[in-house]
């Protein structure tokens, strides 16, 4: 049996790249953008200085900060209510790992539908994820690389 590992298909890394978000979510031709997030940067006002980026490009914003340490199936689903609510077309997760698979299962129901729980396995996706950035903050985990 085969095994395909994923990656994905670009990575920007560099002191300032981050100023590069929105003009790199325009050529993927997103309109809103959901960022995931957490209580902590969304407090802090790093969540509002990378919602300007996006802004600042021409597309709309609007800010998740739901995402909690292990995020849970509540998590998701609050998410895709949000992503629904606001018309987004996009997602940027801002953080580390947790606002990353928060971000990922919020794409996987944007993309497919149903409920994160029916997604427990491999290979369960029928369709292809939407377009999702990630943003880090933290070193470690690798979550924004995976595809778990």
């Amino acid at each position: 049996m085969s095994t395909y590992y994923f990656l994905p298909t670009r990575n920007v890394f560099g002191e300032g790249s981050v100023q590069e978000a929105g003009s790199l979510a325009k050529t993927l031709n997103v309109k809103k953008i959901l960022i995931v997030t957490d209580a902590f940067l969304a407090g802090s006002g790093m969540a509002d200085r990378v919602a300007e980026i996006y802004r600042q490009a021409g597309i709309g914003v609007h800010i998740f900060e739901g995402a909690e340490p292990n995020p849970t199936d509540k998590n998701v689903a609050e998410g895709i209510k949000s992503y629904r609510e606001n018309d987004c077309n996009g997602i940027v997760s801002l953080g580390g790992g947790s606002s990353h698979d928060c971000a990922k299962g919020i794409g996987l129901i944007a993309a497919n539908g149903g409920n994160i729980r029916d997604f427990e396995g491999v290979d369960k996706s029928v369709n292809d994820m939407i377009p999702l950035m990630a943003i880090n903050t933290t070193a470690g985990t690798a979550s924004e690389v995976t595809r778990f």
